[in-house]
């Protein structure tokens, strides 16, 4: 690094690079001559570079000892945490830990591209072809090392507090430190989602070879993380059992209570099997969660409800018929924490329920029977969890971390 340096021959190393970058990489001209570049001097927050998801900030006394080359690769792995939208897709996750997990999947896509990144920056080739949620399952949970490092190298003040959240170069647009440097045309949350959809998409259409893969798989896992799965979990019950009901003619039961409650119509499974693998990959805000989503469909559609609570083997089976009045729980005692069996909870539906719509809440990781159900199945995956691609059939779900 460079013993002294000018600010303004830095912002014009910085401003030709942008050029270079634009000319020399077509696909990510119109980002990096779209989002702003702002110098950040004498503040701790910013050792390297960073951005809030809109602005690129860069210090300019790190940026002073680095090549032409090193800066343009700087450049691309900012604009890239921007189009891939990693400060939003953390959601409660540990900052740092998904920082480094976003650095390797950003830094192993430019290399392959042909960019020069500044020394000692994360890219582990193991990870090639991850997203950034998968390589952050395989991370070390508490690595102190990698997290006082800087993506770019250099040591981080992490413990200080000076460094705003999100994480060592993905800061949050709201921190106090960060917000008066942001320019008077930043756009809000809505207005930047389709900028940078409008820069994926003009990434996408000019990427070519294994970058490419790995560029739409990064993008897709974007698009995942906005997914509400509470409307995913409405809409997957509701589409496998509205049809079990007519609104006329109305059910002769209850006329006489005066409630004007649907008539069975056509046959359709009018059961949900809510299991809970307690071997310790469900929290206890989780299940509350998921439990209030049940809860409230129940009021929508009065079906049977089963919960069983399994983990090796069935631990406990609660059932709640559909016109019993009572409710499903808003918290369980947690039963078994032992190994993990998916096998005991599909030979208790084979037997007990077969045509019951089963919901399975488990991290996906234990053994699964050779065949698939004849009824449907949703498994919700709860965070961290298996690869989906393993699971052998059904449909699944991923539950954020300390879901709200």
């Amino acid at each position: 690094m460079a013993n002294s340096f000018s600010a303004e021959a830095v912002a014009l190393q910085v401003q030709r690079a942008r050029i270079r970058l634009a000319l020399s990489k077509p696909f990510l001209a119109s980002a990096v001559l779209r989002l702003p570049l702002v110098p950040v001097l004498g503040s701790r927050w910013c050792p390297t570079a960073a951005t809030d998801g809109y602005h690129l900030f860069y210090n300019p006394k790190w940026v002073s000892g680095l090549s032409s080359y090193e800066t343009r690769g700087l450049l691309a792995h900012e604009v890239m945490h921007v189009v891939f939208g990693h400060g939003e897709r953390r959601q409660n996750r540990p900052p740092r830990r998904w920082n480094i997990a976003c650095d390797h999947a950003i830094n192993l896509m430019l290399l392959e591209q042909g960019f020069r990144l500044p020394a000692d920056g994360m890219a582990d080739a193991s990870y090639a072809g991850l997203t950034a949620e998968q390589i952050y399952e395989q991370l070390p949970e508490d690595d102190d090392a990698s997290s006082r490092r800087s993506p770019h190298g250099g040591d981080v003040d992490c413990e200080s507090g000076l460094v705003p959240e999100i994480g060592v170069d993905l800061v949050s647009p709201d921190h106090p430190s960060v917000r008066p440097l942001r320019t008077a045309d930043a756009p809000d949350i809505e207005r930047m989602r389709e900028i940078r959809a409008e820069l994926a998409a003009e990434i996408g259409t000019k990427l070519q070879g294994s970058a490419a893969g790995a560029f739409q798989r990064e993008l897709g896992a974007l698009q995942q993380s906005r997914i509400d799965w509470r409307a995913l979990l409405r809409v997957w019950l509701t589409d496998r059992l509205k049809s079990d009901w007519s609104s006329f003619p109305f059910s002769k039961k209850h006329l006489h209570r005066g409630l004007f409650l649907p008539s069975l119509g056509v046959e359709a499974p009018r059961e949900v099997v809510f299991a809970i693998d307690t071997s310790g990959s469900m929290d206890d805000q989780t299940l509350a969660k998921l439990l209030g989503e049940l809860r409230a469909f129940r009021e929508a559609f009065p079906c049977r409800v089963t919960l069983l609570q399994a983990d090796a083997a069935i631990q406990e089976v609660r059932v709640f018929e559909a016109m019993d009045g009572v409710e499903v729980p808003q918290r369980m005692a947690m039963k078994g924490r032992g190994g993990t069996d998916f096998r005991p909870v599909f030979q208790w539906l084979a037997r007990e329920a077969p045509d019951a719509v089963l919901l399975y809440a488990t991290d996906g990781f234990g053994a699964f029977p050779k065949s698939a159900p004849p009824s449907p199945v949703l498994w919700l995956l709860t965070t961290p969890h298996v690869d989906a691609t393993k699971i052998p059939f059904g449909a699944c779900v991923e539950i954020p971390a300390s879901i709200s």
